[in-house]
């Protein structure tokens, strides 16, 4: 996968509106049905949090030759603008993991200094 990053969701969703003009989708033509090519994603952050695109890209290697090849099925619809990034920038967001149990009052230290074992 390669990802396209923006700085908010307006511009990947304007982003991804282009694209579907490009590829002629029914909303453009008769104000109804599809209107966006790609879904996009919003970063899990509390204050200006971006959004990303994330477009198909297959690689794989010629057993032979040890050639690499790279297919994007997509990549008419990119433009000049447009930066593919193989992964996600190093201080995205996350939302938190749905699978792990929020954490209890035990399990939150706090700066506090525990009273004295009294005998």
């Amino acid at each position: 996968m390669a990802y396209l990053i923006f700085d908010n969701e307006q511009e990947a969703e304007l982003r991804s509106e282009q694209a579907g003009i490009q590829k002629g989708l029914s909303y453009h033509k008769t104000a109804s049905g599809s209107r966006y090519w790609w879904g996009w994603s919003v970063e899990a952050a509390e204050e200006n949090p971006r959004a990303y695109i994330e477009i198909k890209k297959y690689v794989w290697t010629n057993e032979e030759t040890n050639e690499v090849h790279t297919n994007i099925p997509d990549e008419n619809l990119l433009n000049d603008n447009d930066e593919l990034l193989d992964e996600l920038p190093e201080d995205w967001v996350y939302p938190p993991d749905p699978m792990q149990e929020p954490p209890t009052e035990e399990d939150v230290t706090t700066d506090e200094e525990e009273p004295p074992l009294v005998d």
